[in-house]
């Protein structure tokens, strides 16, 4: 009856009034919003093709300017008139090249010099014969159109080429009084010319010419070519061209005029409705729901009799009051206990999956730590729902380097509850490669890809960490196992990628630590045990900087000596007094890339082969760690000193934990745990032992009774004051005056 009545009924009547309405109300908006929303999208896409253009514009001026500034130099001149090997010219002109070398590293390019093609190539990187040259830049499959390019009679002319992951510039320039060409090479790396930050992650930006030289992508290829070739363009024009689903903007180069920047979307990205129209479409839908609400009452009037035949049936055999009465209170209870129902359903949900999750957790942990029943495997890995990663995968171990300052509040097992958190929020909402991740202690964290491509698990990694670093505020640094294809081998993947992540100190600006890294070997000729590390380390713990200072100086004193050093240990050397400092910086809390970023021009000199240059910059470094490390100890004594002096003002009243932690605006276990650094004592038995020392005086005065002096001090109850002043004296504050005035 009830299917046939109101439940046909109400639905029919919803469902007409709500598509009439809903129909009209799309029809209306789109037709007038879309044609405004694309033009939007266009002039933003036509912005981020301009802001990109004049970057990558910029970057290919401040080369060519290098180049020109390069080719008026007195040693060119030289180089073209000397037609056999110089070594001195070679070499002046190899310090030519590299002499801007920070730079233009800092900037992704690197130069090259050569008279013609097939002779010797001078460039920043060394000596090349020719065709070794191009294939270092990889443009070997470039030759014939180089060749052609350098046979040409064009004076001063640009040529592009694609090389793989380097974009080649060939600058060609006629010098009149020689009457020679010479020929400059600019490499450029394509992943530091373009930006992989677009608007839309579907989205590409290439550079081309009737061919493609570089993109943000190589997946794009197909729709890279359907936009080839580009018209030609005047100055700062920007052409919109649309290709079946995908729109293009291209725009000339500024720098290059043979050169052309494409930027190519879907059609259907970025469109979307406007707040204006969706609150307009709220407050008809809410009028909606509102003459249905009204509608849904008239016909439950209409249908009551159906309604009346539930209700018997549920509540069949319990004795009934008037019908209106029992009607709505009957109708309230079945509402409370569907509501119950879905409660109970939704807790007994995330019950379910909160378990599973530490049964997936332990499971892991189990394999990982070699202690699990290979024959019942199979089974439990489908009652765990873990069937996906039976096959194997990539295994990541993630580093949270130190504590941030707001979580040093927090006690380690808060800190490890937050960052599973922040992983498992990361791992349900931001991405497609889905994993299991558990903890090994609160800094490290394992993570269990399916999936076997290591560029798709470092592309959700490196996503990642920007995010967990931005809200969490710490550094992090994580190693990538190879791809293996069975869950029996994941201890040993589990142990060589916590062996790679203890080299994580060989590495200074290393984030990513793959198989394929190569730790850096320690020196042979020099004396650096690790007993004396271990010693340096525990003296800038312990803050005794005076012994501290005096050994990092016998250090660097003692191997740094031009007799016994050659490149090699000077290398090695340096990385060992860099991975001591890593190391003081962790054991402290404290972020490298942070100290790294404030002392950049001291670690700059590092890049330097001089000894003396050498022993000078780490003796400055060590003292810069020291003052750091002085200061922070400064602002610890001082908030220790400043909650002891409030405690010792206020005692007497009463006197939590929690108002104090409040008071100074940290938290209780924070507090707790300065007190405790400082006094070795806790909170409640510090208080007690400064009433138990205010009670004592007033008692030996003799003016007051014991249940004043239990009140004075801030016992409101005399029974709590005397099993106070027993538990720290070992008598009754009764017995004590006794004693004392026995004594007298």
């Amino acid at each position: 009856m009830f299917r046939k009545t109101i439940f046909k009924k109400l639905f029919l009547s919803f469902s007409v009034v709500i598509i009439i309405y809903t129909s009209i109300i799309l029809f209306v908006t789109i037709s007038q919003e879309y044609s405004q929303n694309r033009l939007e999208i266009n002039k933003l896409n036509e912005m981020f093709l301009e802001r990109e253009s004049n970057i990558i514009d910029y970057r290919l001026d401040v080369s060519l300017n290098v180049v020109k500034l390069l080719s008026q130099q007195d040693v060119i001149a030289e180089f073209l008139k000397e037609n056999q090997f110089n070594y001195s010219i070679y070499s002046k002109l190899f310090n030519e090249l590299t002499g801007n070398h920070f730079s233009n590293d800092q900037l992704g390019f690197n130069l090259a010099v050569l008279k013609d093609y097939g002779t010797d190539v001078t460039s920043s990187d060394g000596y090349f014969l020719f065709k070794d040259y191009m294939k270092f830049i990889h443009m070997d499959e470039n030759f014939t159109e180089l060749e052609a390019f350098m046979d040409s009679k064009g004076n001063n002319d640009l040529q592009c080429y694609d090389a793989k992951d380097k974009l080649v510039i060939v600058n060609k320039i006629y010098y009149q009084q020689e009457k020679q060409y010479l020929y400059f090479f600019i490499v450029w790396e394509k992943k530091d010319l373009l930006t992989s930050n677009l608007p839309d992650t579907n989205s590409i930006l290439a550079i081309v010419n009737k061919s493609a030289l570089a993109s943000t992508t190589i997946k794009g290829e197909n729709v890279l070519a359907s936009f080839l070739p580009v018209k030609k363009t005047h100055e700062n024009q920007i052409v919109y061209r649309s290709v079946n689903q995908y729109n293009g903007y291209q725009k000339r180069s500024n720098a290059i005029p043979t050169i052309h920047y494409l930027y190519i979307t879907n059609v259907h990205t970025g469109i979307g409705l406007p707040i204006h129209t969706l609150k307009s479409i709220g407050v008809i839908l809410f009028v909606l729901l509102l003459l249905g609400f009204v509608l849904t009452t008239t016909l439950s009037r209409k249908s009551y009799s159906p309604i009346e035949e539930i209700i018997k049936n549920i509540k069949s055999g319990e004795e009934k009051n008037s019908s209106d009465s029992y009607i709505k209170n009957e109708l309230d209870y079945i509402i409370s206990k569907i509501h119950t129902i879905n409660k109970t359903n939704q807790n007994l949900v995330q019950l379910q999956q909160s378990s599973l999750v530490d049964l997936q957790e332990n499971f892991l942990k189990n394999i990982i730590y070699e202690n699990y029943d290979k024959q019942n495997m199979e089974r439990r890995l489908k009652l765990l729902q873990l069937d996906p990663f039976c096959q194997g995968g990539i295994l990541v171990i993630i580093s949270m380097q130190g504590i941030s300052e707001w979580e040093s509040n927090l006690s380690e097992g808060n800190i490890l509850t937050l960052r599973k958190k922040v992983l498992a929020l990361f791992n349900e909402k931001e991405t497609n490669q889905k994993f299991i991740s558990f903890p090994i202690d609160y800094k490290h964290f394992c993570l269990f890809f399916a999936e076997k491509n290591q560029h798709l698990i470092l592309d959700v990694l490196h996503r990642m960490i920007g995010r967990i670093e931005q809200e969490l505020g710490v550094e992090i640094v994580f190693t990538l196992s190879q791809a293996f294809s069975s869950l029996i081998e994941l201890p040993k993947i589990f142990k060589t990628s916590f062996q790679l992540m203890e080299q994580k100190y060989s590495f200074i600006d290393t984030k990513s630590l793959c198989s394929n890294h190569i730790s850096l070997s320690s020196g042979k000729d020099y004396s650096y045990s690790v007993e004396t590390e271990s010693i340096l380390i525990n003296f800038m713990q312990k803050r005794e900087l005076k012994y501290a200072k005096k050994l990092i100086n016998e250090i660097v004193e003692t191997n740094f000596r031009e007799e016994s050093m050659d490149i090699y240990n000077i290398y090695d050397f340096r990385n060992a007094l860099i991975n001591t400092i890593k190391r003081i910086l962790n054991k402290c809390n404290l972020s490298f890339s942070d100290f790294l970023k404030d002392n950049k021009a001291l670690f700059f000199h590092l890049n330097s082969t001089d000894i003396e240059i050498l022993k000078n910059t780490f003796i400055d470094i060590f003292n810069e760690l020291m003052l750091l490390l002085e200061e922070k100890h400064s602002i610890k004594l001082s908030t220790v000193e400043n909650v002891l002096r409030y405690i010792q003002e206020n005692y007497t009243s009463d006197l939590s934990l929690g108002e104090v932690a409040d008071h100074f605006q940290l938290s209780e276990s924070y507090v707790s745990k300065l007190i405790k650094d400082h006094l070795k004592s806790s909170f409640k038995n510090y208080v007690n032992q400064l009433k138990v020392e205010k009670s004592k005086i007033l008692l030996e005065s003799g003016k007051y009774m014991v249940s004043e002096v239990g009140e004075m001090v801030g016992c409101k109850n005399v029974n709590t004051f005397i099993r106070i002043f027993k538990q720290h004296e070992g008598i009754t504050p009764g017995k004590y005056v006794i004693n004392k005035m026995a004594k007298t």
